[in-house]
């Protein structure tokens, strides 16, 4: 059976919810302003530390190559966003019970490992070219901002969001979906049959033939 949350339950509820995704908004923006330059900043880095094969390259390869890495890394920091957003909109359900069990995956998301991930694509394009990889080794790297929220903000506010749902999920209890029953065919299941009278009397039958 459903039982709704304490009025002030759910409104503890919706202000941890809110103050979590102020903070998620702060991260995208982050990325889609601040990611794309600070890879292509360390990309100049790692092609500037290698003037024997930029000395092999015309002026035309170069811009081909800079064209490349500069689309390599928007799409990268594009992709993250987006997958940022669409975690951001599942905070917006109202089913607490279904949402619970995707915080452990929203929180393995929004952490700098999976941000310092986005570098790969640009990776792969400049170690073709014979050019060391790149390394963004902290959320500095990107910007202040973007450590601020990543490391600071949004891990409290997120564990102040989790222990409210959590403890909401438990008092709405009835909210989660039953499993269904297998419907019953109509038929009932075979019994066990006593056996017959005629079953029982054979023996009797065949051990009177003995006797004769």
């Amino acid at each position: 059976m459903k039982r709704p949350l304490d009025p002030i339950q759910g409104k503890n509820l919706a202000e941890s919810k809110a103050a979590l995704a102020r903070h998620g908004v702060v991260i995208i923006r982050s990325v889609e302003t601040d990611l794309e330059p600070a890879m292509m900043s360390a990309a100049r880095n790692s092609i500037s530390s290698s003037p024997e094969i930029l000395d092999e390259m015309t002026d035309e390869q170069l811009d081909r190559f800079m064209d490349g890495l500069r689309k390599a890394a928007m799409k990268s920091a594009e992709d993250l966003q987006e997958l940022y957003t669409r975690l951001l909109t599942q905070l917006g359900t109202e089913y607490i019970i279904d949402l619970v069990k995707e915080l452990d995956g929203i929180e393995k998301l929004f952490t700098w490992d999976r941000v310092s991930r986005s570098v790969e694509p640009v990776n792969k394009r400049l170690t073709r070219k014979g050019f060391p990889p790149i390394r963004l080794s902290q959320a500095e790297d990107v910007s202040e901002s973007l450590s601020a929220e990543l490391e600071g903000k949004w891990p409290i506010a997120f564990e102040r969001f989790r222990g409210l749902a959590v403890e909401a999920a438990r008092q709405i209890g009835g909210e989660e979906p039953k499993k269904a029953r297998p419907r019953s065919s109509g038929r009932k299941a075979p019994s066990k049959k006593a056996p017959s009278r005629q079953s029982v009397e054979k023996p009797k039958k065949s051990a009177a033939k003995r006797k004769r």
